[in-house]
């Protein structure tokens, strides 16, 4: 009886240490990263993490939406996952990266992105390039000007600015490019508000 008593008891201190520990291990990583990653964590400051939306003209003059979400770098599920979990996965090691996804609509369709970039280490209002990768097996039905990139990016409290840099996308979605046509060099400042 005291044997069973003993095991019972010792079953429940491991299951209470296990679950102080992956609370520690949640809330602290929290708080840390509050410190490590302010423009996705500060519970005072505005962040970079949301939905973010604009209107522009392609180098064609083709009115467009570009609407923008921006994710957080680690979510409260993945930091329970790895709070709780015995194996130790691998975290991000670049504590300026950022992922989202990103949609364009007009006339002539939707176009879906994937995301990703950087804030700068120095001021993390600043952005470094931020990449769009089209998620379409295909190109629209129409030739057309996807985003590729971004550069000379800043964001504060509701403005995320910055310029657009296109690749012009045949229907088969492969791209093409004219040095005598000035279009194919034309960049397009944008500023999204956050929604």
């Amino acid at each position: 009886m005291k044997r069973s008593t003993g095991c019972l008891a010792g079953l429940g201190l491991l299951i209470l240490v296990s679950l102080v520990y992956g609370g520690i291990s949640f809330y602290g990583g929290k708080w840390i990263d509050r410190y490590q990653q302010p423009w996705a964590y500060s519970t005072s400051e505005p962040i970079l993490v949301g939905q973010w939306q604009c209107q522009f003209k392609d180098p064609d003059g083709v009115a467009k939406t570009l609407s923008l979400t921006i994710g957080e770098p680690t979510t409260d599920d993945e930091r329970w996952d790895k709070a709780f979990s015995k194996r130790k996965r691998r975290s991000r090691t670049n504590k300026r990266a950022f992922d989202g996804m990103a949609e364009v609509s007009s006339r002539l369709g939707r176009e879906p992105y994937e995301i990703w970039g950087s804030v700068t280490e120095d001021d993390m209002h600043q952005l470094n390039q931020v990449e769009f990768r089209s998620t379409l097996d295909k190109g629209l039905p129409k030739p057309n000007f996807f985003i590729n990139l971004t550069k000379n990016g800043h964001w504060d409290n509701n403005a995320l600015l910055f310029t657009l840099v296109f690749s012009y996308r045949r229907p088969d979605g492969s791209s093409f490019w004219s040095s005598d046509n000035p279009r194919f060099n034309r960049e397009i400042p944008v500023r999204l508000a956050r929604q």
